[in-house]
């Protein structure tokens, strides 16, 4: 008798979901291929399927869209998804857009950008009734060109940076061959002249300016790239929006960098290593520097193709900038050795504390 109640309650339950759910009479998730745009890194931009509409013609197909797609139903936009869209049509409604010479197949493409096959579901079957959407003809074709602030400030805000870069090297050309040519990082040239006024001399002045400028943009790509939650709506906005938020942040770092400077000052009064506080602030800025322009020249490079992967080439960016400032830090200390009058414990302990304690402050700010 229980046996008999546990089988009758199992087929009402199926037949329960058979009823709400509809009977699926052909799944084509198994045949949805990814197109992928060519280059360094291809980048998936659009998902095709072929739908047979001469089977079951009192069918209907379930499809499943993820937001800021275009669907086309063979040359023809059907429709364009604000957000995540799930609906049901007729064979009907399907056969009403086509040609009539497509011999009973018609081919779904949907166009997005980095499309991923999980968020695509199509299926044929016999479903509950349900609205359609709206056709391509009333679509808003303005959503199909929507244009990208950020990557417009992107390109203008390097122009900036490598026209300032150019005018340093016209203005500054001695300091620009010691500063910013890749080979002087590997340098074992560090000087121990008294600091005075330098850092606050026009030609460090303008350094710290581009360095700033570099830092602010590269947080501002960051914070785009992998879509940081809270900061990333500062990101929304027109393009003198956007300048403005980097100016400011521009004028944030540089206040950051005079503070950096200080710390490492007050640190190297303690020690008795004040002839040297300005070449172990500079020796970093400078290697930091020519490591910021050379990320985002990559990045920006793939960004340009279209990658759409841009959230892990960017998580790469950030631990390569990092890992470079741990490996500068201790390249310090190397040549610092050359150059303190005491152990090398004590100069370990310096810079424990006036460059490791600002980098585990990054480094934590990084990972949250």
């Amino acid at each position: 008798m229980k046996l008999f109640a546990r089988l009758f309650l199992f087929c009402f339950g199926l037949l329960i979901v058979a009823t709400v759910q509809g009977q699926v009479l052909e799944n084509y998730n198994p045949k949805i291929s990814i197109k992928h745009k060519g280059g360094l890194l291809p980048s998936p931009v659009m998902a095709a399927v072929e739908l047979d509409i001469t089977d079951f013609p009192k069918a209907s197909f379930d499809i499943q869209v993820p937001k800021e797609s275009a669907v086309f139903l063979g040359d023809k936009l059907w429709f364009y998804t604000k957000s995540d869209t799930n609906f049901i049509t007729s064979m009907k409604t399907i056969e009403g857009l086509i040609q009539s010479d497509s011999l009973g197949k018609v081919e779904l493409l949907i166009y997005k950008s980095g499309i991923d096959e999980d968020a695509i579901s199509i299926k044929k079957g016999i479903f509950k009734k349900a609205s359609g959407v709206t056709e391509g003809k009333n679509a808003e074709g303005n959503l199909l060109r929507i244009k990208d602030e950020v990557k417009d400030f992107l390109i203008v805000a390097l122009i900036v940076i490598l026209a300032l870069v150019a005018i340093f090297k016209v203005t500054y050309p001695l300091v620009f061959q010691s500063a910013l040519r890749p080979v002087a990082v590997f340098s074992d040239e560090f000087s121990d002249s008294s600091s005075g006024g330098k850092v606050f001399s026009s030609d460090v002045l303008f350094y710290l300016l581009v360095f700033s400028m570099l830092v602010s943009l590269f947080i501002m790509s960051a914070i785009h790239f992998m879509d940081v939650p809270l900061l990333e709506e500062f990101l929304e906005g027109n393009l003198n929006y956007l300048f403005l938020v980097w100016l400011s942040g521009t004028a944030i770092f540089m206040v950051l960098s005079f503070l950096k400077y200080f710390w490492i000052k007050l640190f190297a009064v303690i020690y008795q290593l004040d002839r040297l506080d300005f070449s172990q602030f500079f020796y970093l800025v400078r290697g930091l520097l020519i490591v910021l322009l050379f990320l985002f020249v990559v990045i920006f490079g793939f960004y340009l193709q279209g990658t759409t992967a841009m959230d892990q080439i960017m998580n790469y960016a950030v631990t390569l900038f990092l890992l470079v400032y741990l490996l500068g830090i201790f390249r310090l200390f190397y040549l610092m050795l050359k150059k303190v009058p005491f152990k090398s414990y004590h100069l370990f302990s310096y810079l424990c504390t006036s460059e490791m304690v600002p980098f585990l402050l990054i480094v934590k700010i990084v990972m949250g």
